[in-house]
């Protein structure tokens, strides 16, 4: 939602297209159609410097359009699933495509102002408007996490590491989040806390900084399954499960 629009992604195995709707009456404004196949990322809408633009990841190629419809730019490079929602810090826009079953995971960072086809060759990371790109940093489900200028990656299999946003560059590697099994939601931030939150119900909190450090591991019930990002609503924490909803507050 955009103002006085909806727009809307139908990336499938037939006829992919993304589509305006009015937001009151539901009418079509305009529609386009894309070359991709089915995916699971949300678009985004990029307010940046020089225009608005809305941000398609796809399955191989990410797009990038106008509020008319019209391409701006797309480059491929993408792996061959993509789940994360990108973002934006300080003028660059954040974009991550990890499918486990692919050889590349990329995570790009994007200037703004790009037209046509933007995509690295296999031998850069970086050119006029992608400032830089990381082929093996992306994870699968989670989105990555901005926070106090450091990019949070939490991987599905239980790793957390963090990367320079500026430059892509690791401030430090891999590290095991202890007796977690798998992560689908994205990790959260709050008063200088990173949390994980696991498909068993726990949620590992790390210290934010420059190194890694668990403070602690909080466990909901036995029977309580974690698949969805948990929501922040003023002061409370709402995290739902497989069995029940939870609403956190101080």
């Amino acid at each position: 939602l955009h103002k006085d629009r909806v727009y809307l992604v139908n990336d499938n195995e037939e006829k992919s297209y993304l589509i305006a709707l009015d937001k009151k009456t539901g009418e079509e404004i305009w529609k386009t159609s894309r070359d991709e196949k089915s995916n699971w990322s949300n678009p985004y809408i990029w307010e940046n410097k020089l225009r608005t633009e809305i941000i398609v990841p796809g399955s191989g190629r990410t797009r990038s359009y106008d509020l008319d419809g019209k391409e701006l730019w797309s480059f491929k490079g993408m792996s061959s699933i993509t789940i994360a929602t990108p973002y934006t810090h300080d003028g660059l826009l954040y974009i991550s495509s990890g499918y486990v079953g692919d050889s590349k995971r990329p995570l790009y960072a994007i200037r703004p102002g790009a037209k046509g086809d933007i995509s690295v060759t296999s031998k850069e990371t970086s050119n006029d408007f992608i400032a830089w790109s990381n082929w093996k940093a992306a994870p699968y489900n989670p989105s990555t996490l901005l926070y106090r200028d450091q990019i949070y990656v939490l991987l599905d299999r239980g790793y957390l590491s963090t990367l320079n946003p500026k430059t892509g560059t690791t401030i430090y590697g891999k590290q095991r989040l202890p007796g977690s099994t798998g992560f689908t939601a994205s990790p959260w931030a709050y008063h200088g806390k990173i949390f994980c939150f696991n498909e068993d119900g726990g949620t590992n909190v790390c210290e934010a900084g420059k190194s890694f450090k668990l403070l602690h591991t909080n466990q909901l019930a036995e029977d309580d399954m974690g698949m969805a990002t948990p929501a922040i609503a003023g002061k409370n924490l709402l995290i739902r499960t497989s069995a029940r909803i939870y609403c956190i507050r101080k």
